[in-house]
C-alpha cells in the first residue's frame, strides 16, 4: 500500500465500512485517531485524502452484488 505523507490528515477505512479521519505517523507506520488510539497501516482497509465523512463506500443497493461505491 502507498502511504500518505508523514503528519498528514486522511479518511481512513476501519474496521471496513467505518471511515473516520486519522493522522499518518511515518516512524510508527500508524495512523492516530480522534481519540488518540493508534492504527496499524498494515490493518487499514483504504485511505484517501479525497472522502467526505458522509461519504459510504457500502454496496448500493441498485448496483449488481459486489459493485462497491468506491471511486
Amino acid at each position: 500500500m502507498i502511504r500518505p505523507v508523514d503528519g498528514e490528515t486522511v479518511w481512513i477505512e476501519y474496521p471496513e465500512g467505518r471511515h473516520f479521519r486519522a493522522m499518518y505517523d511515518a516512524r510508527s507506520d500508524s495512523f492516530a485517531t480522534e481519540d488518540a488510539s493508534p492504527i496499524g497501516a498494515a490493518v487499514v482497509a483504504n485511505w484517501s485524502r479525497q472522502e467526505h465523512e458522509d461519504y459510504d463506500i457500502s454496496d448500493q443497493p441498485n448496483a449488481p452484488k459486489g459493485a462497491l461505491t468506491r471511486s
